[in-house]
């Protein structure tokens, strides 16, 4: 037996300006849209019957005002955590798919197809990326025990996150299913067995708002 576990609820910020733009986020930011704000109330409202203890979130403007949405409706401050932020794109940042096709040929291609082993220019390694988003459960789970916690988080973290709890490695990224902006993914973390998946990439809040079906980790983070 692993010992009692601690509920996570981990979701991806909604959908930005950048979003639509078809454009590289990485740590610069960009504001929600008109829609991103409905999914984010869309996700706090599906959130609303858990008996939530605490709302971490990265420190990111779109994260935190995503899980601002959440810890309202719990009479909950948001607790950032750095750790928590997108992977870091360099020299990507703020830069269309033709900007960086044209900049860098083939690089693009490289990332989609094996993250784990490309270094974005002037950025940060997924493996880099993803150490610092399981050292914050290490850190912050042990006080929640029996507990259930919200985390709000990224594209290309939350799938980084999402592998380790599926047992699998970042060489297996990316994953086939959707990380849809505001999905719900259901996880458990033990000190003995770290974290374990319970449900991937719950939509069914999003029916009415949708999301920006075009969008994939591979394209833009």
């Amino acid at each position: 037996m692993g010992g009692t576990p601690v509920r996570i609820l981990l979701a991806r910020h909604g959908e930005t300006v950048y979003n639509v733009e078809g454009r590289w986020q990485g740590q610069t930011d960009s504001p929600l849209t008109e829609r991103g704000l409905a999914q984010a109330r869309e996700l706090a409202h599906a959130l609303a019957a858990e008996q939530v203890a605490a709302v971490y979130s990265s420190d990111l403007g779109r994260a935190s005002s995503t899980a601002a949405e959440v810890a309202a409706l719990h009479g909950l401050p948001v607790l950032p955590d750095r750790r928590l932020r997108e992977i870091h794109v360099g020299a990507w940042a703020g830069k269309a798919r033709e900007q960086i096709e044209a900049e860098f040929p083939g690089s693009l291609q490289a990332w989609a197809a094996a993250p784990s082993q490309f270094h974005i220019p002037s950025g940060e390694k997924l493996v880099e990326a993803q150490a610092r988003a399981l050292s914050f459960f290490a850190d912050r789970m042990p006080a929640h025990i029996g507990q259930t916690v919200v985390v709000i988080s990224h594209g290309a973290v939350t799938q980084a996150i999402l592998v380790c709890a599926m047992g699998r490695t970042i060489a297996d990224l990316w994953l086939k299913e959707r990380v849809d902006n505001c999905q719900i993914s259901r996880l458990e973390w033990t000190a003995k067995r770290g974290l374990e998946l319970i449900e991937l990439a719950d939509v069914r809040h999003l029916q009415d708002v949708g999301s920006l079906r075009g969008w994939r980790t591979t394209d833009q983070a």
